[in-house]
């Protein structure tokens, strides 16, 4: 991209620039994919902050003043008053988008990270495998509320059974027993089968749903690289970060 500063932009988009620089910029811009991606950014954001913030009596009064002054006073001073503006638009901008835009990002991460699907069990006939194939048909249609006490069902016919811990835990957590949910994957995690690195992904990603980004990166750290769970991981730290 061009060396154009964020304040250069800025002054561009809000009309700012003599006639020959801002020539020069929209050359510089048809040429540029990534100076025009920044631009139409702060051209969003800039709508965005106007149509979420009312107008400020106190800015329309300190305007009035400034135009009354003698032109040579106003003329002296209109380019740092209008670069302090800019600046002042830029970290309202930033903040609001850190506001909006961030916790749907990182709730929309969360969601899509969090799909999982019930494994099969064989059929052994026994007590807890019947309980599981009949709360996978509920699981694996998003249904959690009918799927948690068929868990719950498999959990006190076999309180060893890793499977039905961990996915008893899924569908409290979906259901909004964040408490039930990681009392039942930190077990799983205390155990040795394959799914403790399932049990501690979900673990982080219970903490990054609430925004408890030092416990979530905690967790995360207890995943080991090539894990099946490793790639996931590193997303989610990325986005947390």
């Amino acid at each position: 991209m061009a060396t154009y500063d964020r304040e250069y932009i800025i002054r561009y988009v809000d009309g700012e620039l003599p006639e020959e620089e801002s020539r020069w910029f929209e050359t510089d811009l048809r040429q540029d994919p990534a100076l025009q991606a920044e631009v139409a950014l702060y051209r969003e954001l800039k709508e965005s902050l106007r149509q979420r913030l009312a107008p400020d009596a106190s800015a329309s009064g300190l305007r009035a003043t400034l135009t009354s002054l003698r032109p040579q006073y106003f003329r002296s001073r209109i380019v740092p008053f209008t670069r302090w503006v800019a600046g002042v638009a830029a970290a309202a901008v930033i903040g609001i988008v850190s506001v909006l835009l961030w916790p749907s990002s990182r709730q929309d991460t969360i969601d899509r990270l969090s799909r999982t699907e019930m494994i099969g069990t064989a059929e052994r006939g026994n007590n807890t495998d019947t309980l599981l194939q009949k709360a996978a048909v509920y699981f694996n249609r998003q249904d959690f509320s009918h799927a948690l006490p068929v868990l719950d069902q498999a959990v006190r016919a076999d309180t060893s059974n890793q499977l039905a811990l961990f996915y008893r835990g899924v569908a409290a957590w979906k259901t909004g027993g964040t408490a039930a949910a990681r009392a039942d994957w930190q077990k799983v995690y205390a155990g040795e089968s394959l799914m403790r690195y399932d049990a501690a992904f979900y673990m982080a990603l219970s903490y990054a749903a609430e925004n408890d980004r030092p416990a979530a990166l905690q967790w995360l750290s207890r995943i080991p690289e090539g894990s099946s769970l490793s790639a996931k991981a590193k997303e989610l730290n990325a986005k947390l970060e």
